[in-house]
Parts: structure tokens; sequence; C-alpha cells
């Protein structure tokens, strides 16, 4: 038997439990769903207004119209993070009032 401490962790140590590299994937499946959502609602949305601003000829009218698209289309990006933040806040709450 050897007095020397071992150089590197055992691999049972280094391997993560399968649960987590699950609960992992799940979650970057999720965030990349969530940003591509948000790419293709903002695409939509400039692609909307550059369509009013060539196709009609009123341009103060269509710069209102086109503000309005890009404005809903923020608000379509932002309440989901907002109630996402909302959430955790309220569970960390949670979870602070249950640990003594």
């Amino acid at each position: 038997m050897s007095a020397a401490r071992p150089s590197r962790q055992t691999p049972a140590e280094l391997a993560p439990r399968p649960a987590d590299i699950a609960a992992l994937r799940a979650r970057r499946r999720r965030a990349r769903r969530r940003r591509r959502l948000a790419r293709i609602d903002l695409g939509l949305g400039v692609a909307a207004a550059v369509v009013l601003l060539i196709a009609s000829p009123g341009l103060a009218i269509t710069g209102l119209v086109a503000a309005l698209a890009l404005a809903v289309c923020l608000i379509s990006i932002l309440v989901p993070r907002h109630r996402r933040r909302r959430a955790v806040k309220a569970h960390r709450a949670q979870r602070l009032r249950q640990d003594p």
C-alpha cells in the first residue's frame, strides 16, 4: 500500500448523475427554443415594419404603425421574461421561508 494521495479523483466522483445531465439538456433545449422564438418574433416585426414603410405612401402614419408593430414584438419578448423572473423570485423566497 502506498501512503501517497491519489493525484486524480476516481472516475465515479467525476461522472455526474444522469438525472443532472438530463435536466441540464432539457434546460438548454428550452433556452434554445426561447431564443429561437424571440429571433423569429423580432424578425417578423422588422419585416412587417419594412413592408409597411415600402408599400404605403404616407410615411408618418406608416412610421407609427411600424413603431406599434415593433412595440408589440418587444412586449411579447419582455412579458414572459418578466413572468419567469417573478416565478424564480417567488420560488427562492419560498425556499428561504422553508429552510430554518
